[in-house]
């Protein structure tokens, strides 16, 4: 074909027409790229960066004839020549065209990483540098139908388009991103709302009280990103610590995601964490970032974070050494920025000796503990939660705040609170309910004298004298039942004559056959009426920490979670 000083005018005008036919990138780009294939033998064309900060490929966009697609993926880049190929070798403006071999890692990787929208196979890459000045800004990339397939006219005219196509599509990605952050903002908007009204409901009660060591803590993590380990027992407000610690921490502008890890199923963990591509397993109709993606620069909370597998703490191990995460169906690695803020109610040194959670795990979370005290060590708290707690649901309500028999707030003192400033604040509602005009009496509508009590030396002794009660109790049966086997009369045998004359079973085997017998006449059900809690007369929570204990399970669920 005759080519000519005329032919080079037309073929720049339509062009720049093409590729400036829209504010939309993705539009834009489909239009330059089939423009392109009258005058290239192209499969593709796609744009990316080279990053030295993380020595890797940022692939930005791929166009081909099914389409155009956001690749945004991180390609490590293990050769010093590839990097500084990536780097601009030459000047800006310039043209290379690669082979794909084994002697061009660039091309070769790059083709690998985009085999999913396109096929892997022998073809050659015309990379033109894009550039502002003397910077290199980018790359646009030619990938060919065929081995050879470029020729030095083709670079010729590519070299023509990189000074517009760098100006174009600076001024379109950064399009792309105003419109981004601005769907960003809508959104955070959006969940701040919702934070503070939250806030404005849960605020931390007690700060110069009983909650004095844990707002000092706080206030010494302040402009500090480092992690955060959250220890206390369910209901002591460990949430409303990792949000203290977030409004003082210097990432507070950035995403706060939070995870509970105790609600998310094995089989979704690494889904869920670390996002999927399309197509990585059924249903999967659309790629989705993991939560990991999703905290970018900003605070990830792991809420409940004893109750992670042995599996999902290996994963999210290799995620807080290296700093990347890998989504499902993906074949590179993804960096992220992410501050870890944990909280959980178990004991970790008693699950690290059992085998149940990584010592390395552990130690990389516990940089910084703060532990909350349970509500029965910091029961001078009490009628300032109540206080609190009533003013904020007789506001929510539209009611007034009744009064409060303060008498009655001397019994609350001596009660162990198992369920901590939860079970208070769901005493205070059900009380609200029961005398909405008050004198609100509390000290009456307190768990029966079975439930759990705080005596001088503490709750558990408390909760070990209710556990030898019924053990005695237990064992009572079973004494006359041995009595009445060996033909005794058990009112004139003693339990301990009993004991001595019988081979009686070991405790633990008579425990787990009782609160078996309570769980099938419950037919599993653990709290409420009807439960075995409420049929061994025990607290749920003191049922569940004995079940776990022995080792005991729902009928029928075999490793099940105890709820």
């Amino acid at each position: 074909m005759e080519w000519d000083m005329l032919s080079d005018f037309g073929f720049f005008r339509e062009a720049m027409l093409h590729m400036t036919s829209s504010l939309d990138l993705a539009a834009s780009s489909e239009k330059f790229f089939y423009f392109l294939k009258n005058y290239f033998p192209i499969s593709a064309l796609s744009l990316h960066q080279y990053s030295p900060k993380h020595n890797g490929l940022k692939l930005l966009f791929l166009v081909t004839d099914k389409g155009f697609f956001y690749v945004e993926k991180l390609l490590p880049i293990p050769t010093q020549s590839g990097r500084a190929l990536l780097n601009g070798h030459g000047t800006p403006f310039s043209v290379l065209i690669e082979p794909l071999n084994e002697e061009s890692p660039v091309a070769s990787l790059h083709s690998r990483a985009i085999r999913e929208y396109i096929p892997l196979k022998p073809r050659a890459y015309m990379v033109g540098i894009l550039g502002f000045g003397t910077d290199v800004v980018g790359h646009m990339v030619f990938i060919g139908d065929s081995p050879d397939c470029f020729t030095e006219e083709h670079a010729r005219l590519v070299k023509m388009l990189l000074p517009p196509f760098s100006l174009a599509m600076a001024n379109m990605l950064q399009f792309k991103r105003t419109v981004e952050f601005q769907n960003r903002l809508d959104i955070e908007k959006t969940q701040l709302e919702v934070e503070n009204r939250l806030l404005r409901e849960h605020t931390l009660v007690g700060s110069s009280v009983g909650l004095k060591k844990v707002f000092e803590a706080i206030r010494q993590l302040g402009g500090r990103d480092i992690p955060v380990l959250i220890l206390g027992e369910t209901g002591t407000g460990k949430e409303l610590v990792a949000d203290a610690v977030q409004q003082i921490s210097g990432r507070r502008g950035g995403p706060f995601v939070k995870v509970n890890c105790g609600a998310i199923p094995e089989s979704l963990m690494d889904s869920e964490l670390f996002g999927f591509e399309k197509g990585a397993f059924t249903g999967a109709n659309s790629a989705r970032p993991g939560r990991f993606e999703q905290a970018d620069g900003g605070t990830l909370f792991l809420d409940e974070l004893g109750e992670l597998s042995p599996q999902a703490q290996v994963r999210l191990l290799r995620v807080l050494q290296d700093g990347v995460v890998q989504r499902l169906g993906s074949v590179t690695p993804t960096l992220v920025d992410v501050r870890i803020i944990a909280a959980t109610n178990r004991n970790m040194e008693r699950m690290i000796l059992s085998g149940k959670f990584r010592e390395d795990l552990y130690y990389r979370l516990n940089v910084f503990p703060i532990r909350i005290p349970p509500l029965r060590e910091r029961c001078e708290d009490i009628p300032l939660l109540i206080g609190h707690f009533v003013s904020r649901i007789s506001a929510r309500w539209g009611m007034s705040a009744p009064p409060v028999d303060l008498a009655s707030l001397e019994a609350l003192t001596g009660y162990a609170w198992p369920g901590n400033v939860r079970e208070l604040e769901n005493l205070v509602e059900r009380v609200l309910i029961l005398e909405p005009s008050g004198p609100l009496d509390f000290a009456r509508h307190l768990p029966r004298k079975t439930a759990c009590r705080v005596n001088g030396e503490g709750s558990n002794d408390s909760l070990q004298n209710l556990i030898d009660d019924r053990l005695r109790a237990v064992l009572g049966e079973y004494s006359g039942r041995i009595s009445r086997q060996a033909g005794l009369d058990p009112d004139e045998a003693s339990g301990e004559e009993t004991i001595k004359e019988a081979a009686l079973p070991s405790l633990d085997t008579v425990m787990t056959e009782h609160i078996n017998k309570a769980l099938m006449m419950s037919r599993g059900k653990i709290n409420g009426p009807g439960g075995a809690a409420e049929i061994l007369r025990l607290h749920p929570n003191t049922l569940r920490k004995r079940m776990s204990k022995l080792g005991i399970v729902k009928p029928g669920l075999t490793g099940a979670r105890l709820r």
